[in-house]
């Protein structure tokens, strides 16, 4: 009897390795010492809320990780070594409390109207790419500094930060450094290549992530929209999928209970929630890595909000409409086709996306690093196209269904030009041309589905064309045929 109870004491010590079975963790928020009310506080699994003297207490089990605060409206980000500090590591003591105080400086502008970035997929493997980063860092300083001087702003990176995870340890800080560059704060996703894949489960493989950026899922406020950053990277021992657990689930439940319905949400994360699969209706040719598996049930969740999802992962730029109160909005890669060209698989250029947010209000453009923003297509000539070598062809990279895409031959209207499917002539004549040259010779250019096209009378016109926006911005460009008869 007694060898069966020093077993049954040996093998409960394998499987609880805790000297305590939950953790009680309290504290108080406050700013400028004074106490702070009806503030969320959350372990990343309950929420709870400051009471009138700024308190909080939360009963966490013993695996706890993080206490961190969702930033109120009207506060800064309180930033630690260039990445927002809104956490802080549970250390719970021998009887199983931890206690931790959050101090929030109150902003001196309203920040109802403010401008958030979006960068997707920088994805750095070698120094040189660094610079780059840097270069669009300074850039987004500069748009701030000449466009919209005097306004807050905010970004977020929606995931693959670095190329290779094993080079996490050199390249997590110097990226940190130089997005700092930009001087606003810049929130981090957590992208596939930034967790490790040497592990055998989900919950082992974001060491290197959390130790520079810590929790991998929280929200936050700026004026009248509540961010939401999410973790949809699911790791499965050899290959990961687009999937959302449970534990961020009930999370995110009880996190949205608490913003008023018919708010703005924004919810970013890596890995898309939808597909042009799926927009044509092809659900069996979706690919479980490229696709949120468990998206119904997020979109059931932002049902009583106006949500927009900002993701990455595709390294292309595509945009749906999934109702009037959602849109997902999926960015191309600063990194374009793995640094080894000007331009992304789908022909757009490498950039980010910059959202005008004036209370419920957003507008929305994307900005190529190096151009002005009022480039927002590409014109080709004929001959040129693969897919219709007669036709003159736009790709125009942040399109939507609302865009309307006309066209005019020697002033004369001529309509609206055809949407297609098919290859971007700048990307696919790089590859054909310098990819065996290429840092990664395997990679290549895909069919995109952000073409126009149209076909001229004359063979001399000059054509010029027009594409209005969802907000009744246009951007035109001219082409000169006369000039490519030559």
């Amino acid at each position: 009897m007694k060898k069966l109870f020093f077993g049954l004491l040996a093998l409960s010590s394998v499987f609880s390795s805790y000297a305590y079975d939950v953790v009680k963790i309290s504290g108080r928020v406050l700013s400028e010492g004074k106490p702070l009310a009806g503030v969320p506080v959350t372990d990343g699994r309950e929420v709870v809320v400051t009471d009138a003297k700024g308190r909080y207490a939360m009963t966490s089990a013993p695996d706890v990780k993080y206490v961190y605060v969702t930033v109120p409206d009207g506060y800064e980000i309180p930033m630690k070594d260039g990445v927002p500090n809104i956490y802080s590591e549970v250390t719970p003591d021998n009887k199983g409390r931890y206690s931790h105080e959050f101090n929030l400086t109150p902003s001196d502008v309203n920040m109802d109207k403010h401008i958030l970035f979006v960068m997707a997929d920088p994805q750095v493997y070698f120094d040189p790419n660094l610079d780059e980063v840097e270069t669009a860092a300074l850039e987004m300083k500069e748009t701030m500094a000449t466009d919209y001087a005097g306004q807050p702003a905010v970004g977020i990176m929606v995931g693959d930060i670095v190329g290779n995870i094993t080079q996490g340890e050199t390249y997590f800080p110097w990226m940190i450094k130089n997005i700092a560059k930009c001087d606003f704060p810049y929130f981090y996703v957590c992208g596939n290549h930034d967790i490790e894949m040497n592990v055998a489960t989900n919950e082992e493989a974001r060491q290197s992530f959390n130790k520079y950026f810590g929790p991998s899922y929280y929200s936050f406020n700026r004026g009248k929209i509540h961010y939401v950053v999410l973790d949809d990277v699911y790791w499965m021992g050899r290959y990961y999928n687009g999937y959302l657990t449970r534990e961020q689930l009930d999370w995110l439940a009880k996190d949205l209970a608490l913003v008023p319905e018919g708010s703005t949400v924004i919810v970013s994360m890596h890995i898309p929630a939808y597909s042009r699969e799926a927009r044509r209706a092809e659900w069996g040719k979706e690919d479980p890595k490229k696709v949120l598996g468990n998206r119904q049930t997020l979109f059931n969740m932002l049902k009583p909000y106006n949500a927009h999802i900002m993701s990455g992962h595709e390294h292309y730029n595509e945009n749906y409409i999934l109702s009037d109160k959602l849109y997902e909005h999926c960015h191309a890669p600063l990194s374009t086709l793995f640094w080894c060209a000007p331009w992304a698989m789908d022909g757009t250029p490498g950039g980010y996306a910059v959202y005008e947010i004036d209370g419920d209000n957003i507008n929305w453009y994307y900005k190529s690093v190096g151009r002005d923003k009022d480039y927002q297509f590409e014109l080709y000539p004929r001959g040129v196209s693969r897919e219709h070598p007669e036709a003159i062809v736009a790709n125009i990279w942040n399109v939507d269904s609302s865009w309307k895409i006309e066209w005019d031959e020697d002033g004369e209207p001529r309509g609206a030009m055809t949407r297609y499917k098919g290859y971007d002539p700048n990307i696919y004549q790089d590859v054909a041309k310098n990819g065996q040259s290429y840092a990664f010779p395997y990679v290549g250019s895909d069919i995109t589905e952000h073409l126009f096209y149209a076909v001229p009378q004359s063979e001399n016109s000059v054509i010029t064309v027009r594409a209005t926006d969802h907000n009744g911005n246009v951007y035109t460009s001219v082409l000169d045929q006369s000039k490519f008869n030559k």
